[in-house]
């Protein structure tokens, strides 16, 4: 693995590999956290740019993006927008460059705003068709006063009606500078070819911009919400366990946990409600750990009569984590770092997937190797430090129900 920050600012993070695919992912923390009171405008923003730069048109762009690259995509999150894909190492210039005239050089024409802005309310009215989205737009929406992430990435009907073209270059001029950029790039092509690419297309970059405000945190109450969506057979639950408080090591210490709690079938939490007590068919968990938002995520779907006793079973589950120390014994925490090490690095085998991990993570904690570690450094991780910081990741809790 290897860095390097370009002049102006942007960084290359470079991580060999000997595949003849290359991925890149250029990450910017210009994600919907970034908003303000223009909700949707980052989202805008990232579709605003493929439609054309001072060098190419729409259509030239879509064709060089499939002419060029076997993937590619980008997308918004809440704390970054992302520009990705892989390809042929022997086109990784080509890429580069297309990219960065993108990036870079984005014309914000008045043609096509408005069918973009309408396909981008089309895109909504799908919005919650993904339950599990469905059900966390609704906790956000019901715990939190003014935090952004009240409303949907993409917006509210209401927001993306009052966007115009200017907030769009308001917003692009406020967060797309090269400081604010990261690049990855996985590849068998040498470090210096690929730092020479990089500088050749980005380099030259400059913005009068070169610092972001850092993103604050309105705590939520421990409530549970009730909502109810007609056109759904049984009732949805999601149960929201606030991590922003965790240190890195904690946060390791919880995705080990995990592997234990509500991985797979073999996990405590589908032990108990499935296997034992029938009542769900699958039950799904998640740490996540992302700049703006930061949960331990549990998701499932009941019938109407057994949501307290899963409630209630899923309590009593937390609560026999302070037993954990004398029922676990070291082979077994083995087990869980090994299960957890083994996924992380199944999922790495796709080049695209490390490439967008590092440059997130860069964009996110101003160190990419805060992934790197999650793996790395777990080995020093024990059964006390495990239960004190489960300590304080149960401490509160928002529930979810969507009858």
């Amino acid at each position: 693995m290897k860095e390097y920050i370009l002049e102006n600012g942007v960084k290359l993070i470079y991580k060999k590999n000997i595949s003849d695919l290359t991925s890149i992912c250029i990450s910017l923390d210009a994600g919907a956290l970034r908003d303000e009171e223009k909700y949707g405008v980052a989202h805008a923003t990232e579709h605003m740019v493929y439609k054309g730069t001072k060098n190419r048109s729409e259509e030239d762009i879509n064709k060089e993006l499939s002419e060029i690259f076997g993937f590619q995509n980008a997308m918004t999150n809440y704390p970054y927008v992302i520009y990705y894909g892989t390809l042929l190492g022997e086109d990784l210039e080509r890429g580069i460059e297309l990219f960065s005239d993108i990036i870079i050089n984005p014309s914000f024409k008045n043609d096509g705003f408005k069918e973009e802005m309408s396909v981008i309310v089309e895109e909504l009215k799908e919005w919650d068709e993904d339950l599990e989205q469905y059900l966390e737009d609704k906790l956000f929406l019901n715990a939190f006063k003014s935090r952004r992430i009240k409303y949907p990435i993409i917006g509210t009907f209401d927001s993306l009606k009052n966007i115009c073209l200017e907030d769009i270059k308001g917003f692009y001029k406020r967060t797309y500078f090269p400081r604010n950029t990261k690049i990855a790039v996985v590849t068998s092509l040498d470090f210096d070819i690929v730092l020479d690419i990089v500088k050749k297309y980005f380099e030259e970059w400059n913005s009068t911009i070169d610092t972001i405000d850092e993103i604050t945190y309105e705590n939520p109450s421990s409530k549970v919400f009730e909502d109810i969506k007609g056109d759904i057979k049984t009732n949805k639950i999601q149960i929201n366990y606030p991590i922003d408080k965790l240190s890195e090591k904690e946060v390791r210490a919880l995705r080990i946990f995990n592997e234990y709690f509500g991985e797979g079938i073999n996990s405590k939490l589908f032990d108990t409600l499935r296997t034992k007590n029938g009542l769900v068919y699958d039950v799904l968990t998640r740490v996540c750990h992302e700049n703006g938002i930061k949960f331990y995520k549990i998701t499932f779907s009941t019938a109407k009569e057994n949501v307290n006793k899963s409630l209630s079973l899923i309590d009593e589950c937390v609560y026999e984590i302070k037993n954990l120390k004398n029922t676990i014994s070291e082979f077994e925490l083995l087990k869980w770092k090994k299960s957890f090490k083994l996924k992380r690095l199944f999922r790495e085998e796709q080049s695209i997937v490390l490439a967008k991990e590092l440059s997130t993570y860069e964009t996110m904690f101003n160190d990419y190797k805060v992934y790197i570690n999650e793996t790395d450094d777990i080995d020093y991780i024990d059964i006390d430090f495990i239960i004190d910081t489960l300590d304080k990741v149960f401490k509160n809790k928002l529930v979810q129900i969507i009858k």
